[in-house]
């Protein structure tokens, strides 16, 4: 045989040989492992947190029944003002004056109410959150 019949011999043999060799993997395919960049150890709660978390909620508490008698009375100075309007005259420029006046008043006292319980809101959600962190440590019953 000639060196040329050996190399195109070899050539043909070499990928079938590769295809003769059958391998199976036993690894498997998980996700991306997460692991916290640095541990966050959590203060355990002392009786005093405890009963600070107690103190906000009753607060909380007493501002949702003030807000809510606010919100009635609002509700009801509202009503004034829909059926004032109705018998307005407003060919009367001093009537339709001073119904502005009040209905900006009244306005105002709503945006200063919804400020208020927006403020509140945001209290509630805080004071939620670390409810939901003392739950652990607080042995007492919350009451929502």
């Amino acid at each position: 045989m000639n060196v040329r019949t050996l190399l195109a011999a070899t050539v043909a043999i070499v990928p079938a040989a590769a295809f003769a060799q059958v391998s199976h993997s036993r690894a498997y395919v998980t996700g991306p492992l997460v692991a916290p960049a640095a541990p966050v150890y959590v203060e355990p709660y002392t009786s005093s947190a405890c009963s600070d978390l107690q103190q906000r909620k009753a607060v909380l508490d007493d501002e949702k029944v003030t807000y809510d008698r606010e919100r009635d009375d609002l509700d009801a100075e509202n009503a004034r003002l829909a059926e004032e309007l109705r018998n307005l005259n407003s060919a009367d420029p001093a009537a339709v004056a001073a119904y502005n006046a009040r209905s900006d008043d009244h306005n105002q006292r709503v945006a200063e109410h919804n400020r208020r319980v927006a403020d509140m809101n945001e209290a509630v959600a805080q004071l939620t959150g670390d409810i939901a962190n003392a739950t652990p440590y607080c042995r007492f019953a919350w009451n929502y």
